[in-house]
């Protein structure tokens, strides 16, 4: 497979070593383009894989299917595809190449009931023409903060006024570009939603939770980012400016009803600054444990930690891993997961005993870029060494394998992408963060689809659905909480 000659076994440490600089030349960003190009605006190779299995990409799903209307539930454009073929605990050798060390281990933990329906590789991610245009922009321009502000943040910086709303490192030099894009990929420019997770038992059985989502993006709103006026407030400008801004507020279970949470992450702070209003206390406290590195999940039981999200992304103020050398691979990931979206599916539906029902899911064919991370000396962590499976189409995280202080595979995680198409944005509808040694599984809450017939709806992501911008200030949060 073809990757740029100075991409292949490229390591962040080399690169430290010597200054790095993030732009490429004018002659290696001329291959990026909308059409006619080697790579597509946003690095990924256009061109499909020489047995065709993997098909050109020709700009993704450009306009809804007939029939759709914005707030209905998404229908898939692709309900007429039938399987190719079913990778079981029986067969998975002979695709080996193509899955992960993860899917492997769920293979072999769950014989029976664990297996992966194949369908036809869809190339669907889209996106706005301004996000092509900066993504482009971006390539000869973006660059790290040069001093960097401190040790181990020489990638943890985004110098001011060197990019634009978009992907920052469209042709990656190494895989700590590939965690910024990922980390700081387009995901709306706002969103609300009623969103359901669970915490499942290694019995099958599981304890339900519901959060309210409200999501505000500072990076893309803004003259560059479709022409909505920026966020002013000092909450959302301050060390280069607000990558994304996220609340939730807990709606169930009772005992934690009211809580809320908002936290900012910045492009030259990668802190998740958070802030936590505890109904029973009154009051608006620092909350830094929420995102922080291996500290739990919110609502996650101790299932997953606060950089799992999204598989794996940038929290804290440090680097605290190296990264090994980049690579770009073919395998089968969650893919056009309209299935698992449907309205009238309940919890019962999907979760199974050590994994989500796989009669739900779609898995396709895909180049994803893959991050291998092992923690730095001096630093401690619950996962000194994991994987991240990012989607070359979207930058979107795909799965996600985590080793134990063991070097046992511990954790392996998987997210349902497909296209918004409303937007258009390939993000993720759900998850499952699967753990091998104790059997259990959990879901950040992020079905919105599994509520109560009448009030459950897909993400907001019109005027309607934008979140009130006090609600991410300390002083607003208190205005917000439920006494």
């Amino acid at each position: 497979m073809h990757i740029r000659r100075n991409c292949v076994f490229l390591a962040v440490g080399a690169l430290l070593a010597t200054g790095a600089v993030a732009k490429v030349s004018p002659e290696e960003a001329a291959r990026l383009g909308l059409e006619g190009t080697e790579l597509t605006p946003f690095g990924a190779i256009r061109a499909g894989n020489a047995d065709g299995t993997i098909p050109a990409w020709e700009g993704g799903i450009k306009t809804p299917p007939a029939g759709y209307k914005e707030g209905d539930w998404y229908i898939d454009p692709y309900a007429d595809d039938k399987i190719l073929f079913t990778i079981t605990a029986q067969n998975h050798q002979q695709y080996a190449d193509k899955l992960t060390p993860g899917q492997i281990a769920m293979f072999k933990k769950y014989p029976d009931t664990y297996k992966m329906n194949v369908y036809p590789s869809r190339r669907s991610a889209s996106f706005p023409q301004w996000h092509y245009d900066n993504s482009i922009y971006n390539a000869t321009r973006a660059e790290w903060c040069n001093p960097s502000p401190g040790p181990n943040r020489e990638t943890r910086c985004l110098a001011s006024n060197t990019s634009k709303p978009g992907v920052f490192f469209p042709i990656p030099n190494d895989a700590a570009e590939v965690m910024w894009n990922h980390t700081f990929r387009f995901v709306g420019k706002w969103y609300t939603a009623t969103a359901y997770g669970y915490n499942a038992f290694p019995d099958g059985s599981y304890a339900e939770q519901v959060k309210l989502d409200r999501f505000l993006m500072p990076l893309w709103i803004g003259p560059d980012a479709g022409g909505d006026p920026p966020l002013t407030h000092e909450r959302f400008t301050r060390l280069g400016g607000g990558g994304l801004c996220a609340s939730q507020e807990d709606i169930s279970p009772p005992r934690s009803a009211g809580t809320i949470f908002s936290a900012c992450l910045y492009l030259q702070d990668t802190t998740f600054d958070a802030y936590l209003y505890v109904p029973g206390q009154r009051r608006v406290r620092k909350a830094p444990e929420i995102g922080f590195y291996d500290s739990p999940g919110t609502g996650s039981d101790g299932l997953r930690t606060g950089d799992s999200r999204w598989t794996f992304w940038l929290t804290g103020q440090e680097e605290w891993y190296e990264y090994g050398p980049l690579q770009l691979k073919e395998i089968y990931i969650p893919y056009n997961s309209y299935k698992i979206a449907q309205p009238g599916l309940t919890f019962k539906d999907i979760v199974m005993k050590g994994h989500n029902n796989p009669d739900l899911k779609r898995y396709e064919l895909h180049r994803v870029w893959v991050v291998e991370a092992k923690l730095k000396p001096g630093f401690r962590h619950l996962s000194p060494h994991r994987f991240a499976y990012i989607d070359a189409d979207s930058w979107d995280g795909a799965l996600g394998d985590m080793y134990d202080a063991r070097g046992d595979l511990w954790r392996v995680t998987e997210s349902y992408l497909m296209n918004y198409y409303n937007v258009p944005l390939p993000y993720f509808w759900g998850d499952d963060h699967s753990d091998l040694i104790s059997g259990r599984h959990s879901a950040l809450n992020s079905f919105y689809n599994v509520g109560p017939k009448g009030t459950a709806a897909p993400p907001d992501f019109t005027a309607k659905g934008r979140p009130d911008q006090e609600l991410y200030t300390p002083a607003g949060l208190r205005k917000f909480g439920v006494r």
